[in-house]
């Protein structure tokens, strides 16, 4: 049976209970809490993913706020399963600060830093810096008996299967594991999936499910060549700038299906975390489109 779940960075205009219910009634047991503070100039603001987002804890919840998001889970029959902060990479007080979090909520998983990368500082520097944080947080993970997960994601030295294999494949897989996230590989990162899967082997502890897509710039020279439609380069020695963005999980370049198939072939019976932030739908929507999905495409794979 395909095990859902949801990060409620894609669910910001609903409060723990309600997400709890809504996902409960979608058929979507795992939650994935959105680990962040919320600056109070940000609470006025409409609901948002990365701002004001309701359904977010803050590292340092008091116990009466984290009350809130237990019995919300239990309340509904929900399973908490992960904790998804922000943390720097080297920032060790915060990542023992969530680790301590992660406890008291019971889940089993927790999202750890990773160096960004923008070409200001050389890839093989950010690395070591990663591995010595790593490192740290093996033992804290071993201490705390959690899972801390690296997530496969664009503009990181972690974009693709094989770079996070190479972050994290000196570590103890029962401790530190891969977030794979096909979505992110979109931006920057594809490889052929299965093969990444392949690779990350143990290592492989859990998925992120959303979608994205390329398009060139409106009103180039180039447009209508860059977008298929035939014809002659209008200027080539302009090149055509393409931009990606977020699609519904059905409309964007991961092949879902595909991809459900190659995670089947390497015997992967992990969570699936849903992270659509498209747009396309309305929150309860796209809660229960993301249980339609998953459970057609699964049963198409076992029948």
């Amino acid at each position: 049976m395909v095990k859902l779940s949801v990060f409620t960075v894609a669910t910001p205009d609903l409060t723990p209970d309600q997400l709890c219910r809504e996902a409960a009634a979608a058929g979507i047991e795992g939650i994935e809490w959105r680990c962040k503070e919320t600056p109070e100039a940000l609470r006025a603001e409409k609901p948002s993913p990365w701002g004001n987002n309701w359904c977010t804890i803050a590292p340092n919840a008091s116990d009466a706020e984290i009350a809130i998001f237990d019995e919300a889970a239990k309340s509904h029959g929900r399973k908490p399963i992960a904790l998804a902060p922000y943390l720097a990479c080297g920032d060790m007080e915060g990542t023992e600060q969530v680790f301590r979090l992660a406890k008291k909520l019971g889940v089993a998983m927790v999202r750890v830093g990773v160096p960004p990368y923008n070409r200001s500082r050389h890839y093989n520097e950010l690395f070591e810096q990663a591995v010595g944080y790593l490192t740290e947080v093996e033992a804290l993970a071993r201490t705390y008996g959690l899972k801390a997960l690296v997530e496969v994601h664009h503009q990181t030295i972690a974009p693709s299967a094989s770079l996070t294999h190479r972050l994290i494949s000196r570590f103890d897989p029962d401790l530190i594991g891969a977030l794979l996230d096909p979505g992110n590989m979109v931006h920057e990162g594809f490889e052929n999936y299965r093969m990444g899967m392949e690779l990350l082997g143990p290592y492989l502890a859990h998925v992120h499910v959303k979608n994205a897509g390329w398009l060139p710039a409106a009103g180039h020279p180039n447009t209508d060549q860059a977008a298929g439609l035939g014809g002659i380069e209008g200027d080539p020695l302009n090149p055509v700038a393409f931009s990606c963005g977020w699609r519904p999980i059905a409309s964007g370049i991961v092949p879902w299906k595909q991809v459900l198939a190659d995670l089947q072939a390497v015997g992967y019976e992990g969570w699936f975390g849903l992270e659509d932030f498209s747009g396309a739908y309305d929150t309860v929507t796209m809660l229960q489109t993301y249980g339609r999905q998953m459970r057609a495409w699964m049963e198409e794979l076992e029948s």
